[in-house]
């Protein structure tokens, strides 16, 4: 009489299948969730410079339609940054003079819209000045612009450049001069055109650099807060014509931004 035995393993070659199998699915899976996790974080980013955005209309309102004098860009909110970038040793102090200019180590309390986003203006509150997808970069290749300059968003500050016209005045310059004015409000419904006037995106815009935080398929997308307190995801022309663009021409509401 034949006797029946009851398997209770695989073989070496079932494994082996089974192994390959789950190879193949994950490959499949891992850049699906790759970027669905990458847009998720894009998603935050937009809520982020919705709240933002809301939290300068509380500023303007206080404020007689005046947008805020900064010291520097990064200084419009979020927390003091630890003012450092990458080299090939490390993390190395930025230059004094860079600190200034961003405005990375202005004070907590002195960034004015953080009392309109946590009264308590705590460090883990104010992480709505955070991109989830800041990766830093730029030219003094920071880790992380939350990090280094704590604000991982870019407002127009001081300057007319790349065809936008500035929002934010520079407290260390006179109030006498251009730079050191601010817009007001109604300066942002010149030529009906509150929806394409630019307030800020993420740090590293204009330019189409493969490390654009939100780009994708090559295209280096940034996400925008307009006029008109909507945010979006924009694409500007290619960064060889950006440069060209540093000081001139002038904004013109008649344009796709200004």
């Amino acid at each position: 009489m034949k006797t029946h035995t009851n398997r209770t393993a695989f073989t070496l070659i079932e494994l082996l299948v089974v192994i390959a199998i789950i190879g193949i699915l994950a490959s499949l899976l891992l850049p699906v969730l790759s970027r669905a996790k990458k847009k998720a974080r894009t998603m935050q980013s937009v809520n982020n410079q919705r709240q933002i955005g809301m939290a300068y209309v509380g500023y303007l309102s206080d404020n007689e339609g005046w947008f805020p004098r900064v010291s520097g860009p990064a200084g419009v909110g979020g927390k003091v940054g630890m003012a450092v970038g990458q080299s090939a040793k490390g993390l190395r102090p930025l230059p004094p003079v860079v600190v200034k200019l961003y405005g990375a180590k202005v004070p907590i309390e002195e960034r004015p819209l953080n009392r309109y986003i946590s009264t308590s203006m705590d460090e883990n509150s104010l992480k709505v000045f955070h991109d989830p997808n800041d990766t830093g970069g730029g030219a003094y290749s920071v880790p992380s612009c939350w990090e280094s300059f704590g604000n991982s968003y870019q407002p127009q500050v001081a300057d007319d450049m790349f065809r936008v016209k500035r929002v934010l005045g520079e407290r260390n310059e006179s109030e006498d001069n251009y730079e050191g004015q601010s817009m007001h409000e109604q300066e942002l419904t010149i030529g009906n055109a509150v929806d394409k006037k630019i307030i800020q995106g993420d740090w590293n815009w204009p330019y189409d650099r493969e490390d654009a935080w939100h780009g994708s398929e090559g295209i280096g997308r940034h996400v925008m807060l307009y006029g008109d307190w909507h945010v979006e995801q924009f694409t500007f022309p290619p960064t060889t014509t950006m440069t060209n663009w540093f000081l001139s021409p002038p904004p013109d509401a008649n344009y796709r931004w200004w």
